[in-house]
């Protein structure tokens, strides 16, 4: 993948990652108002993605006022087992 495309692919990746994990009793009821986005978010991502992830969570919290978002980063394995055990994902 060149380096633009794999940028447009990993920006879609997160986008997607975060409007899953967005939803929860902070949002606004329908009608409120605003984006809709606001609160923290918790996103479980490949360690391999930590700096990329870091700069695009930074871009998405100014775009998002409101919202704070946290990384859980490390292997496959070990997030698997962090999300079968309760990590809080959202």
């Amino acid at each position: 993948m060149t380096g633009s495309v794999a940028r447009c692919a990993l920006a879609g990746a997160l986008a997607l990652a975060l409007a899953a994990c967005a939803g929860g009793a902070d949002q606004p009821a329908p009608g409120e108002g605003g984006d809709g986005v606001r609160g923290p978010i918790t996103v479980f991502a490949a360690a391999s993605l930590t700096e990329a992830f870091t700069r695009l969570g930074d871009e998405f919290e100014a775009a998002h006022p409101g919202t704070t978002v946290t990384f859980s980063f490390a292997g496959s394995s070990a997030l698997a087992t962090q999300v079968n055990q309760g990590a809080p994902a959202a």
